[in-house]
């Protein structure tokens, strides 16, 4: 059988920086949280970066907002062209906690509802750790 890499896997893997990170992470609305509940769980969400910080909403009565209180989390946001097999990844871990009415940025500058329903539940992941990597020329 011949070897069927794609030529953006011969060795053109590279680490992020953080700057870059946080920039790549601002070109997206669409992202996943992780958490444990008896195992793994990962859900998209749609999130702005604010201020260094991933900041989502969801409904204070689903199973994500039962799990986001002052716990550890981990978001991912990533982009790959299926196919080149090029593209990047940047993954958060951190910790998240419910946000106060209070520390919120303005309304405008919040994500928006993903679907219908009370989403009135603000969850901040601040990082503890940033890492992204780039594969191939994008």
């Amino acid at each position: 059988m011949a070897n069927s890499v794609a030529p953006a896997l011969s060795g053109q893997f590279r680490e992020l920086p953080e700057a870059e990170c946080l920039e790549l992470l601002k070109t997206k609305q669409l992202g996943r949280v992780a958490y444990h509940d008896q195992g793994p769980v990962v859900l998209p969400v749609k999130y702005v970066i604010d201020e260094h910080t991933v900041l989502f909403r969801t409904s204070p009565h689903s199973s994500l907002a039962q799990h986001m209180r002052a716990t550890h989390a981990a978001f991912q946001v990533d982009e790959i062209d299926d196919e080149t097999d090029a593209g990047w990844s940047v993954l958060i871990r951190g910790r998240a906690t419910y946000v106060d009415c209070s520390d919120l940025p303005e309304v405008a500058d919040r994500a928006p509802p993903w679907h219908e329903g009370v989403q009135s539940l603000h969850v901040r992941i601040t990082p503890r750790v940033i890492s992204g990597r780039r594969l191939g020329n994008r």
